[in-house]
Parts: structure tokens; sequence; C-alpha cells
């Protein structure tokens, strides 16, 4: 798999260096939380990718990334059953980006032609057939 992907801001450090990765944030002490709710959902999909959750691991974030077809739709899998969309892809390629199309949860988008755009950053992806996002004066309408 290729390591030509977008370093996403929110990007979880915890994550293995790879295309698939989860996202965090600092917190108001300047430490980083993982974005994603514990639920063990993704954990389900992609066990041997993801973190186990524990008493001493709440956060979910790939331990290592997919080498073979099946732990690409493992990793897929995860990114769909996240319930507030804290798993992403950064990879550019084209199949992993038309199959996760309609999730809205990559750092880039392919058209119908099959021409890769980006990176865009969460909520700002095209990708699943979403207008793009409105600016912030438009967001009464």
């Amino acid at each position: 798999m290729s390591n030509d992907h977008f370093q996403h801001r929110d990007r979880f450090p915890k994550n293995a260096p790879g295309a698939f990765y989860t996202l965090g944030h600092l917190n108001h002490e300047g430490t980083w939380c993982g974005r994603c709710l514990s639920c063990n959902c993704p954990e389900e999909e992609a066990p041997t990718l993801l973190a186990p959750l524990t008493e001493t691991n709440s956060d979910t974030y790939f331990v290592r990334q997919p080498e073979t077809e099946a732990e690409i739709e493992q990793a897929c899998c995860a990114i769909e059953v996240c319930c507030v969309d804290a798993l992403r892809y950064g990879g550019q390629d084209p199949r992993i980006l038309a199959r996760l199309k309609r999730t809205g949860n990559c750092d880039y988008s392919i058209s119908e032609d099959g021409i890769v755009t980006g990176p865009y950053l969460a909520n700002e992806s095209p990708s699943a057939g979403n207008p793009e996002p409105k600016k912030w004066w438009q967001l009464w309408r």
C-alpha cells in the first residue's frame, strides 16, 4: 500500500503510520484524546488492526495498517460502523476511495470519472454526493 497520504491535522498520534487512521484532539490540558466513543464496534470489525479497548486503553486507533485485501476490507468496515466518524482513510487508492465514497470519511475524493481530488479535512469532502460545504453566512439556509 502506498505511503502517499495527507497528514490530517487531527490525526491521533497513537496511530501507526499509514493511510488508515483515527481522529483525536488536544484537550485543555494539552494532552491528546481520541475522538471515538469506545463503543467497540470498529474494534470488532478490525480486531487485528485496531488497539483493543481495555481497562487501561479507552482509545480507538490503528496499531498497524492493513496489508491484505481482507484487512483493507476490515478497515473499511470499521470506518463504516464508527458512529462518530472518528475513523478515516487518508490514502489515494481509487478502489478504496470508491468503496468509502458514501461515508465521506476520506481525505481525498474520487469523481465518477475516477479522478482523485483533495485533500480535504473532515466535513469538507465532496464525496458521498454531498455539496460543497456552506460558508458560515449560508448556514441558516
